[in-house]
């Protein structure tokens, strides 16, 4: 055999071994999309948790914070920035639950030995505060502050004066 044949014999044999190596790569893909993909017995639902498996309470619970919030009255409340206000008439040593709204530091709250809380607008914003009257009643306090001007120091950019020519 001269060189040329045997070169070409060596062309011809590695195409074939390719060839060979494509089609069981194929075939053994195949094979193994075949393979998992069975039939099931019959379709069944994954089981999803309720809103109130989700967030970790009981459906009584849950019925029981609804009946709660809609006993609730709620009282609007006004105050401008610098202004305080006292909530009195509370039922003495009950809890009272504060959210703030907008603006966290809108308001400073102060409880008294009295039991009655003292309220500080500081910045405009808004609050909730949850509490029990002295006759037993749960209201909401809905307070609002107004502030006729920004918050000190304010991060609003300023204006630059206006250039003065030569």
């Amino acid at each position: 055999m001269t060189d040329s044949k045997a070169a070409e014999s060596r062309r011809m044999c590695a195409n074939r071994g390719r060839t060979l190596v494509a089609a069981l790569t194929a075939a053994f893909g195949l094979l193994a999309l075949t393979a998992t993909a069975r039939p099931q017995d019959q379709a069944q639902p994954t089981p999803q948790p309720t809103k109130e498996a989700r967030h970790g309470k009981s459906a009584a619970h849950a019925k029981q914070a609804k009946a709660a919030k809609k006993k609730r009255r709620v009282i609007p409340v006004t105050i401008a920035k610098g202004e305080t206000y006292t909530i009195s008439g509370l039922k003495q040593g009950a809890k009272t639950d504060s959210k703030a709204g907008k603006n966290p530091n809108a308001l400073s709250i102060q409880p008294q030995p009295s039991g009655d809380i003292v309220l500080l607008g500081t910045e405009g914003g808004s609050w909730k505060i949850d509490a029990t009257l002295a006759d037993g009643e749960e209201v909401t306090y809905d307070v609002k502050v107004k502030a006729e001007a920004p918050p000190i120091n304010s991060l609003a950019p300023g204006s630059a004066p206006t250039a003065i020519g030569p």
